[in-house]
């Protein structure tokens, strides 16, 4: 868990540099191609967006990643070999 949030860092800023370059090189090519020129406001506002939404995808699957390595701390009735565990009869398995 210690290290999710230095990969989350490093997931944004790897996203905000691609975004940047990629979303520059395709306006650029557009324009040589096409004519048509995209305003830098424009560009902005979808490297940001790219880079956000990324972000936020990838932090949650590093996150959701996370918790399922996460073990808790107190033991659960099953996992507990103390005398307040009860024994389980063939019925009660039966019943499950």
């Amino acid at each position: 868990m210690k290290n999710a949030g230095i990969r989350i860092r490093n997931v944004v800023w790897i996203t905000f540099g691609l975004s940047l370059v990629l979303i520059n090189l395709i306006a650029e090519v557009g324009e040589y191609l096409t004519g048509i020129h995209i305003h830098m406001m424009l560009r902005t506002t979808f490297i940001l967006g790219v880079t956000m939404g990324v972000s936020v995808l990838s932090a949650t699957l590093i996150l959701v990643y996370a918790l399922s390595e996460e073990r808790p701390k107190s033991g659960y009735v099953r996992d507990t070999l103390s005398a307040d565990r009860k024994r389980e009869t063939p019925a009660q398995d039966d019943a499950k």
